[in-house]
């Protein structure tokens, strides 16, 4: 069936929204703001999703659904998931998974204080990476209790390492330190024996140690 014009209207509505979300972030997220960055006035945002609340609510799922449809076509799952893996700071290291990162860190600070904004909760910010990752490593061939170990590390680290990266912005240092766990993530022994293990690179005489 065919949207209505106002079914299309309010989805453009949301999309404006969830992109001013993004830029900005929760805080002074105002229903003035918001209808600023859509184009449109307070009182038609109220028309069309009831509250503010409520807008607020809907633009954080919508911007949840677009940050796990990057994460599913950043991180494919495959035989070749770790070699994926070892690719993918070129996304998260990038402005868009930034934003991401950001707003859902809001949300999570403020959901420990008490302040919910459903229909995003705490865990699905864990939950649904962790179903992305293990279903990776679980496709490279690994056990259900592996994959899920093995994602539980992986989504960890990445998160502090974009602590550290919106913390500091020192994106080299960042970059490297990623590469070394992934260096080490990739020699785990829950990885089946099919997957390759990389060799050490030798140093060249007289180099010092780059630490």
């Amino acid at each position: 069936m065919a949207r209505t014009v106002d079914s299309a209207h309010r989805d453009e509505l949301l999309d404006a929204v969830a992109r001013d979300l993004l830029r900005n972030g929760l805080v002074g997220a105002s229903l003035d703001r918001l209808a600023t960055a859509a184009g449109t006035s307070g009182r038609m945002l109220v028309h069309h999703f009831g509250s503010s609340r409520e807008l607020i609510g809907r633009a954080l799922e919508r911007c949840r659904e677009q940050e796990l449809a990057r994460a599913r076509v950043e991180l494919p799952p495959g035989p070749d998931f770790p070699d994926v893996l070892s690719r993918a700071w070129t996304w998260f290291g990038g402005e868009e998974a930034g934003q991401f990162f950001r707003l859902f860190g809001q949300l999570a600070a403020a959901s420990r204080l008490g302040a919910d904004r459903a229909p995003v909760s705490r865990s699905q910010l864990s939950t649904e990476w962790l179903a992305i990752v293990s279903e990776g490593f679980a496709a490279c061939g690994c056990g259900p209790a592996a994959a899920q170990r093995l994602a539980t590390v992986y989504v960890a680290q990445v998160r502090g390492l974009l602590l550290d990266l919106d913390a500091t912005g020192d994106s080299l240092r960042i970059e490297r330190a990623y590469q070394h766990f992934m260096s080490v993530l990739t020699r785990s022994p829950d990885l089946p024996e099919t997957q390759p293990r990389p060799a050490r690179t030798r140093r060249p005489t007289g180099t010092a140690p780059d630490c």
